[in-house]
């Protein structure tokens, strides 16, 4: 599922290379692009809309539908009411943070009777984009010439916070975000109207919104029923306000019909939301950094993660109740970014991009002006990329140390932060400033109740773990003197023991305690005799020449790619290759479109573009997560459908594909026909495709939405909670309007 984050032309393969660069339907347009689009083509496939219908920074427009939801998704306005639809896995950290043994809210599910009753959403705002525009050129005003990678690219991140607090205004909840588009070839500038008192309205229980698990996770055929409903409140005088009993619902400036009238394959479909991060402009020598380090990495580290949570909860169930969210989160992540290695592995991504590279370096030897500008870019940056590569494995083992856990993390923020503090003034990093110190505090004291001890300390010996396994030549020496002459199992015992110590034991157990440190120097801190503490200043100051050499090739990278790019952009345009411009997904806005479509994932096989609800009684297996609620089955046996039959299959329907360019962030993203009326609630991408943050491949690549009559049909047949639809405005099939 796709949960938890530009413009720049795309970097594509040319046509003499790729097989899928002719193809339309790829693309995370910015709202406002659409007159790049073919319109004319589009409306013979059935786009109804004029372009100023779907982003609009003087009249209501789709774009004031749709929000962004803190926690990691997308969320559409449903009624005048402020009512929210997004996926149920969007709201689940919202749902376990209601649930207790007593109110178990993760298997039973919840709903509101009445508006009295619905829970705060704890930890969760939605944003609404208000309008947005290049500043690429008062950015880079701040950039001097001279300047050394590192220089420029703190002289960025301070401008970027300079100019996103001058065009905030608290007041009206109105904060403003300065975001890059292919590291530092454009810049623009975001607001936001940010709405704080979020509430829980319906959530289905878990056997139906996360219905088939893991196992169905990014998978076709799927069943889900995964969706939820959250209200946004604003207080009296209608401006953004903290959870109040006398708010009121908030009024948005726009939000999107329902269509339950049906849907057939080839039908026009386009999803607007916040896709998260795509490298498809990406040189080779990065996809492949990610392909055969970064990710395997990852992948390692997720998999301690996980198994240590699930181990957990499977001695205890409170615990397993208080990990629900964040086993969700890890396994989700593992499974993508497992799917991404084999995605990258399927496409041959690295050897076609270096075909696209040697092509433009033929390029620049037959145009001597481009070579000029672009002539050693290529070299520059495989020449990086190698220096990354070398110091890797040992910075990615001390940062896992370092994030292992609330208390660790904590302890390296504050000793971060005095370090930062004994640098001149024009080498701090802005990312210890006392406003961003201000956002760390506010997300520790969101979870710093919720810490569990010993979850802490087996994530720990875990990262421990991983640091004995490195080369000899990369071995960490901090934690090589803790464990000296111990080896196999006697060193794990070791580690296990050490750090249920250091957690145990820490003078830090207090949010107060470790926020003391924020103001503290270096040198106090280091003078303070703590387990925790100690370890954590021995593997930042063992980790900090590794940490800012892998800055200053980072840093490095980012002056250089954008010659690239523009290099890639000139070649293309001088050919006439290639995709239209549109930017790589980075968090904001975005607009795509395609078709209800099947796909064939491989020889001999072909999927269907829609399941039914009786493939998920099919799927009953009586246990977690193919356990369906008796509910469910009684409706399906009794053929009690309410009307939302779908005709071609005789029953309700319950997912569909669509061929509409997604990836992470898109969750909840609502699927519309032409008319910018929900059809759909995008929740997943399929496994073929999860190469498509890299390179997005047509043929395979599809995105899995809930009907909508299946959110229509649970929420008032199996949860009794229609009067929900007395505020939504719902157009109905001929069929059901009849029955009704």
């Amino acid at each position: 599922m796709f949960r938890k984050s530009l413009i720049v032309t795309l970097i594509v393969l040319s046509l003499a290379l790729s097989p899928f660069a002719s193809l339309a339907d790829e693309g995370m347009w910015l709202p406002d692009s659409l007159d790049k689009l073919p319109l004319a083509q589009l409306k013979k496939r059935g786009f109804e809309l004029k372009p100023e219908d779907v982003y609009s920074a003087a009249k209501p427009s789709l774009k004031d539908a749709i929000l962004q939801i803190s926690i990691g998704g997308t969320g559409s306005f449903v009624s005048p009411e402020g009512l929210i639809l997004t996926n149920h896995h969007v709201a689940f950290s919202a749902v376990t943070r209601a649930s207790s043994t007593e109110k178990d809210y993760i298997n039973h599910g919840f709903s509101a009777k009445t508006r009295a009753d619905e829970i705060p959403a704890q930890g969760y705002t939605v944003s609404v984009t208000q309008e947005f525009k290049e500043v690429t050129a008062e950015m880079l005003a701040a950039v001097k010439p001279e300047m050394t990678p590192e220089e420029r690219q703190r002289a960025i991140a301070v401008k970027q916070q300079e100019m996103a607090k001058a065009n905030s205004r608290e007041k009206e909840g109105i904060r403003a975000q300065v975001v890059e588009a292919s590291g530092g070839y454009q810049y623009f500038l975001y607001t936001y109207q940010t709405l704080r008192d979020v509430r829980l309205v319906y959530a289905p229980p878990k056997s139906i919104g996360y219905f088939g698990g893991d196992p169905d996770n990014f998978e076709w055929p799927r069943h889900c029923g995964d969706f939820a409903f959250l209200r946004a409140y604003a207080g009296p005088d209608g401006n953004p306000a903290n959870f109040g009993k006398d708010n009121a619902p908030f009024k948005p400036k726009k939000f999107l019909p329902v269509n339950a009238a049906g849907i057939k394959e080839g039908d026009f479909a386009m999803v607007m939301g916040f896709p998260g991060s795509t490298f498809r402009h990406r040189e080779s020598y990065s996809v492949e950094y990610r392909q055969k380090i970064q990710l395997p990495d990852q992948i390692a580290a997720l998999r301690q993660q996980l198994d240590v949570l699930t181990k957990l909860g499977e001695k205890d169930p409170a615990l397993k109740l208080r990990f629900a969210d964040q086993v969700f989160g890890l396994s989700n992540s593992l499974k993508a970014f497992e799917g991404a290695v084999k995605g990258l592995k399927r496409l041959n991504l690295v050897e076609r991009k270096r075909a696209e590279e040697a092509e433009f370096k033929k390029w620049l030897d037959a145009n001597p002006a481009a070579k000029a500008k672009y002539g050693d870019v290529l070299q520059q940056l495989e020449a990086l990329y190698r220096d990354l590569s070398s110091i890797g494995a040992k910075n990615s083992a001390l940062s896992n140390l370092l994030n292992s856990g609330d208390l660790i993390n904590a302890l390296e923020y504050a000793y971060g932060r005095a370090v930062n503090r004994d640098l001149p003034a024009n080498e701090r990093s802005p990312n210890f400033s006392d406003f961003v110190m201000q956002q760390v505090i506010a997300q520790l004291s969101a979870g710093w109740e919720e810490r569990e001890p010993e979850s802490e300390a087996k994530l720990l010996a875990a990262a421990l773990a991983r640091l004995a396994d490195l080369p000899a030549d990369q071995k960490a020496q901090s934690v090589e003197k803790l464990f000296e002459g111990k080896s196999g199992t006697e060193r794990r015992n070791a580690e296990a023991e050490f750090a249920r110590k250091v957690v145990e034991n820490t003078k830090f157990k207090s949010l107060d305690e470790v926020k003391k440190l924020f103001n503290a120097s270096a040198a106090e801190i280091r003078a303070i005799d703590d387990p925790a503490l100690k370890l954590v200043v021995a593997a930042f100051d063992e980790n900090a020449p590794l940490a800012s050499r892998q800055t200053q090739i980072l840093n490095g990278v980012v002056k250089v790619r954008p010659l690239y790019v523009a290099g890639i952009q000139e070649m293309r345009r001088a050919a006439n290759k290639g995709l239209p411009y549109y930017p790589d997904a980075n968090f904001t806005l975005r607009f795509t479109y395609g078709e209800v479509k099947g796909y064939k994932p491989r020889d001999a096989v072909s999927y269907d573009f829609q399941t039914s609800l009786g493939g998920v009684i099919e799927k009953d297996t009586g246990e977690d997560p193919f356990d369906v609620p008796e509910g469910l089955k009684e409706l399906h046996k009794k053929r009690d459908f309410g009307g939302y039959v779908d005709p071609r299959l005789n029953d309700v329907p319950a997912n569909f594909l669509a061929t509409t360019d997604i990836t992470g962030g898109n969750s909840g993203s609502p699927m519309m026909n032409g008319r910018g009326e929900i059809i759909g609630l995008v929740f997943d991408g399929n496994y073929e495709g999860l190469g498509g943050d890299y390179a997005f491949d047509p043929r395979v690549n599809r995105t899995i939405a809930v009907d909508i009559r299946y959110v229509l049909f649970v929420t008032e047949k199996l949860a009794g909670a229609g009067h929900l639809f007395n505020e939504m405005q719902i157009k109905r099939a001929k069929a059901m309007a009849a029955s009704k």
